[in-house]
C-alpha cells in the first residue's frame, strides 16, 4: 500500500468550490485527473502516468484543494476512461473507483497542526497534481497518521459489541489476567527480552543484506543458538511467547536444504505429487537473493502495520503464518500473536462488521478494537497475555454458538475432546460451575434418567418400596437455564449461556433416551421466555404431572415438577440459552446409535491427532523442553500414518496426542530415547492397536503387525 496526495479541480479552479469536490467523492465515488499540461515555465505539472501505471488498488490518497485537505480515500479498482462527463461537475475522464474514508473536518485539525509544527511548516506541501508520498516530510507524515486515526475510528464504528458484551469480555479478561502471578509476569518479560535480542540479530542481517541462505533455511548441524536459523526461530523458538505459527511443511519456506546436505528444493518448481527436487547451491543462493531477501526487507522496512499487511498478504510466499510472525516481532503493539485463519476469523466475525479479507488485516483490527475496549496498556507482557486470552476465547467460543447450539465432538481416543470442553467451559463460565453439567452416558442410561420418570424413593413404614416421579438430569438443568432467562429478562440483559455436556454420548440408546424431546433441541424450536406460550411440548409423563399438581393443593414441591405449567397443562422445552455438547470416540462400534434424525440436529466437529499440540504441550520435568521434541513428534506422526495407511486401519484408529504426551512420565533425561518410546508403545499403544488389528488380520499375523509398527516408531526417531 502506498500513499499519495492529489489536487482535484479543473484549470479554472476559481469557479470550483470545495463543496462540489466533496459531492463528487460522495456521489460518484471516483477520483481522477485531466490531461497532461505544463505551467508557463514549461514544467510538466500534471502527468497521468503515475495515476495509470504506479497507483495500485488499496493505495490511500489525500484529496486536497491547494494546501487544504479535503478528504481521505482508498483506491478500489483500476483506471478507466469515462466519456459521459459534465464539464460543470465531474469534468475529468481518467478515473479510478474509490472508497471514501473520511472528509476532513474540525476533529482532524489538531492532528494536522501537531505534525506540521514538528516540521516547522504552516500548511501541507502542494507541489504538482499527483504526488507519491516518498520520504519523510510534514505532508507525508500527516497523511499516514491521519489514515491510522481514520482506521481506528472506523474499527470502533464497525464494532458489533454492545456495552454488555464488552463488560462480559472485560470480566473474562480480568479473571484470566489474575491467573498470572508476579513471578509469571517477570518470567514472560525476561523471555521477551531474550527473544528480542535474538530477533535483532536476524533483523540487522536482513536490513544490511547480509542474511545468507544458511541463516535462513534448515542447517544440518545442530545449532540451537538463536533457533539455529531464521525459519526455525520464527516457527519454533518464538512459539511459547509469540504464538504458534506453522508453515505446513518445510517446502513452504520456498527453499529447503535436502537431506543430502548439498542440493535444495524449490517449492515453485515442484511437480504435482513431488516432495523434493534438486537444485544447486548456486541456484539456491540466486533464488534466495532475488525472491526471498527483498520480501523480508520490504516487510521490515515498512514503517506502519498497514504497509506490512499489504506487502505480506499480497506476496506469493506459501508459509504466510511465518511471515505474519516476522511482522509481529517488529510491531508487537499492533497485532495479536495468533496466525491461523480459523481463530482470527472467529474473533473478527464476532467482534467486527468489516470488509477486511486478509488474515493480518483482521488481526490488526481485532487488536486495535481490543486495545480500545479494554483500555489495554501497550506493554510487551500485556501483548502476550491478551494474545493467549484471545486464543482461548476464540477456541472456546468456536465449540458452540447461537447458530449451532448442538455440537458433537468426535475423533480418535486421546485427541483432547474432554480436555478441550472442560478448559473451554471453565474459561467462558469464569469458574461458575452452576452453568455447566457433565454427564456420562452408558448402555443402561434411560429416558427416566434424562428427562423424568418414576423411580424408587425409599421404603415405607410397612416395608414397601416407595416410588416417586422425579426429574432427570437434563430436565433439572433446563430448569436452571430457564431461571437464568427469567432473571435476565427482569434485569433487561442477555441471559448467560448454560452448557450441558455428555461424554460417551453414543454408548446409550439415544432414540430412547431423548424420546419426544429431540425436537426441542433444534435451534428454531427452543423455548424463549419472551414468548412463553411457544415451543412447549408434552412429554410421556405430562399427564401424571398434571394429575399430581391438581391433587397437591398447590404443593410447591409438586408443582415444580413441571418445566412450564399453565392452564392446568404441563409442558417441557429447551431454553434458548442452553448449549448441548456431546463427545464420542468414533472407533466405538456404537457410533451407529446416531440415526439420521439425531445426526442432522448436531454440528459435527472432528478432533484428530495434532502434532503441534504434542510439540507445544509435552515437557520434561519442571516444565523444561525436551532436546529432541521435533524429532519425537515427527516419529509419532509417522507411526499414525503407518497405522492409518500401511496397516489400512484409517484415521479413526490413529492415536491422539495425549497418548504420546505420556512420554513425560517415562523419559529419564531431556533427550527421548528409542528405549523410551518402546516402553510407551508397550504400555499405552500396543493393547489398543492389537484389538484394532483383530478386525482385519488373523490372530497369527498380529504380532508381526505390532512389531512392524514398533519398528516404524523407533526408526522414525532417527
Amino acid at each position: 500500500m502506498n500513499y499519495w496526495h492529489l489536487q482535484m479541480h479543473p484549470s479554472d479552479s476559481a469557479k470550483f468550490k470545495q463543496e462540489k469536490l466533496v459531492q463528487i467523492l460522495q456521489e460518484k465515488k471516483v477520483v481522477g485527473m485531466g490531461e497532461s499540461w505544463k505551467n508557463k515555465n514549461g514544467d510538466l505539472v500534471s502527468d497521468p502516468t503515475h495515476f495509470k501505471n504506479d497507483m495500485k488498488v488499496g493505495d490511500v490518497i489525500l484529496i486536497r484543494d491547494g494546501s487544504r485537505p479535503i478528504a481521505l480515500v482508498q483506491i478500489k479498482g483500476n483506471w478507466y476512461i469515462e466519456n459521459k462527463i459534465n464539464e460543470e461537475f465531474d469534468w475529468f475522464r481518467l478515473r479510478r473507483p474509490i472508497k471514501l474514508l473520511k472528509i476532513y473536518d474540525n476533529s482532524d485539525k489538531g492532528l494536522l497542526r501537531k505534525i506540521l509544527s514538528q516540521y516547522n511548516i504552516n500548511n501541507i506541501q502542494s507541489s504538482g497534481t499527483l504526488t507519491p508520498c516518498n520520504g519523510s516530510n510534514g505532508t507525508n507524515q500527516f497523511i499516514k497518521k491521519w489514515h491510522l486515526k481514520v482506521q481506528s475510528e472506523m474499527i470502533m464504528k464497525n464494532s458489533k459489541l454492545d456495552k454488555e458484551r464488552i463488560a462480559n469480555i472485560n470480566s473474562l479478561w480480568q479473571s484470566y489476567k489474575a491467573t498470572y502471578t508476579n513471578k509469571d509476569l517477570d518470567k514472560i518479560e525476561k523471555q521477551i527480552e531474550a527473544l528480542q535480542i535474538d530477533w535483532k540479530h536476524y533483523k540487522n542481517k536482513i536490513l544490511e543484506g547480509t542474511l545468507d541462505i544458511e541463516d535462513y533455511t534448515n542447517r544440518l548441524e545442530n545449532n540451537s543458538e538463536k533457533g539455529g536459523y531464521l525459519c526455525n526461530f520464527l516457527e519454533r523458538t518464538t512459539s511459547d511467547i509469540y504464538g504458534s505459527s506453522k508453515p505446513g511443511n518445510a517446502t513452504n519456506f520456498e527453499i529447503k536444504l535436502n537431506k543430502d546436505g548439498e542440493t535444495y528444493t524449490f517449492r515453485n518448481a515442484l511437480s504435482r505429487g513431488e516432495s523434493e527436487n534438486s537444485n544447486s547451491k548456486q541456484d539456491a543462493e540466486e533464488f534466495f537473493s532475488e525472491d526471498i531477501k527483498p520480501l523480508l526487507q520490504n516487510i521490515i522496512k515498512s514503517t506502519s502495520a498497514l504497509e506490512k499487511i499489504n506487502i505480506l498478504e499480497n506476496s506469493n510466499y506459501a508459509a504466510k503464518q511465518i511471515l505474519r510472525k516476522l511482522a509481529v516481532l517488529d510491531n508487537q503493539k499492533d497485532f495479536i500473536y495468533i496466525y491461523s485463519d480459523e481463530a482470527i476469523s472467529t474473533l473478527h466475525n464476532e467482534f467486527l462488521d468489516s470488509e477486511n479479507e486478509t488474515n493480518l488485516g483482521k488481526n490488526h483490527e481485532v487488536r486495535s478494537l481490543v486495545n480500545n475496549i479494554l483500555g489495554l496498556e501497550n506493554t510487551a507482557v500485556n501483548a502476550v497475555l491478551i494474545s493467549r486470552f484471545l486464543w482461548k476465547y476464540a477456541t472456546s467460543s468456536a465449540i458452540a454458538d447461537s447458530n449451532t447450539p448442538n455440537v458433537i465432538l468426535y475423533g480418535p481416543p486421546g485427541t483432547g475432546k474432554t480436555y478441550t470442553v472442560k478448559q473451554s467451559l471453565e474459561f467462558v463460565c469464569m469458574g461458575d460451575v452452576d452453568r455447566y453439567e457433565f454427564v456420562t452416558f452408558h448402555p443402561s442410561f434411560t429416558y427416566e434418567d434424562f428427562i423424568d420418570g418414576i423411580k424408587p424413593k425409599g421404603v415405607s413404614k410397612d416395608g414397601n418400596i416407595k416410588f416417586e416421579l422425579t426429574d432427570g438430569v437434563f430436565k433439572k438443568f433446563c430448569k436452571k437455564a430457564k431461571e437464568e432467562c427469567l432473571i435476565a429478562q427482569q434485569e433487561n440483559r442477555e441471559p448467560k449461556p448454560y452448557y450441558f455436556v455428555v461424554d460417551e454420548i453414543n454408548r446409550a440408546n439415544l432414540s430412547a433416551v431423548f424420546g419426544e424431546t429431540l425436537m426441542c433441541l433444534e435451534k428454531d424450536y427452543r423455548y424463549d421466555v419472551s414468548q412463553p406460550n411457544e415451543n412447549l411440548y408434552k412429554t410421556q409423563y405430562s399427564a401424571l404431572i398434571e394429575s399430581l399438581i391438581e391433587d397437591s393443593n398447590d404443593d410447591t414441591e409438586i408443582s415444580d415438577l413441571a418445566f412450564h405449567y399453565q392452564n392446568k397443562n404441563s409442558y417441557f422445552g429447551v431454553p434458548s440459552n442452553l448449549f448441548f455438547i456431546g463427545m464420542m470416540n468414533d472407533v466405538d462400534k456404537s457410533i451407529d446409535a446416531f440415526d439420521l434424525a439425531l445426526r442432522r440436529r448436531f454440528k459435527w466437529i472432528r478432533l484428530d491427532y495434532k502434532q503441534e499440540v504434542l510439540e507445544q504441550e509435552t515437557k520434561f520435568r519442571n516444565g523444561l523442553d525436551f532436546n529432541n521434541m521435533p524429532e519425537y513428534a515427527n516419529a509419532c506422526t509417522k507411526l499414525n500414518t503407518f497405522i492409518s495407511e500401511e496397516l489400512g486401519l484409517g484415521k479413526s484408529y490413529e492415536f491422539g496426542h495425549s497418548f504420546f504426551m505420556k512420554i513425560t512420565g517415562i523419559a529419564n533425561s531431556k533427550t527421548i530415547s528409542k528405549r523410551n518410546i518402546e516402553t510407551l508403545f508397550h504400555l499405552y499403544l500396543e493393547p489398543s492397536l492389537k484389538e484394532y488389528l483383530r478386525a482385519l488380520f488373523p490372530e497369527q499375523e498380529l504380532d508381526n503387525k505390532l512389531e512392524s509398527a514398533l519398528k516404524q516408531f523407533k526408526e522414525s526417531l532417527g
